[in-house]
């Protein structure tokens, strides 16, 4: 086989592995599609196409211990923004994440495609409902 052909059949393989194609609901599937809009218009900039952030500037996505152990903080911090120290995957972060102005369903959408990608798996659906309740604790 060719190089380019070896290429493409590696692509196509990493493709169909990503972690929001595994078997997820179709609400939930729908939901990390959104999601990944949302990201590319809001969060790529800083957390970039990878999800593995600024080195000392702006923390990782990725493979979040973070988000894992403060899913709600998280959720807050995508709604509202957030400031002061943070610690993710062992290091420390203080920088300031301004609010971007999403509504409760584009929080819940980026919320399910980041916990879906970049090695965080994650199969539970995040809802718009749900987000609201966690805003008002």
């Amino acid at each position: 086989m060719k190089k380019t052909g070896l290429i493409l059949v590696a692509l196509i393989l990493i493709i169909s592995c990503k972690s929001s194609d595994k078997k997820a609901s179709p609400e939930l599937k729908s939901s990390i599609a959104q999601g990944e809009k949302v990201y590319q218009n809001f969060c790529i900039n800083c957390h970039m196409a990878n999800g593995e952030g600024i080195e000392d500037a702006y923390p990782p996505l990725a493979n979040s211990d973070y988000l894992e152990n403060n899913l709600e903080a998280s959720i807050k911090g995508i709604k509202n923004g957030m400031k002061g120290k943070i610690t993710v995957n062992g290091k420390t972060y203080n920088n300031v994440m301004t609010p971007m102005g999403l509504n409760n369903q584009e929080v819940a959408d980026v919320t399910n495609y980041i916990l879906n990608n970049w090695g965080n798996n994650s199969d539970t659906l995040i809802t718009s409902k749900e987000v609201s309740k966690i805003l008002l604790k």
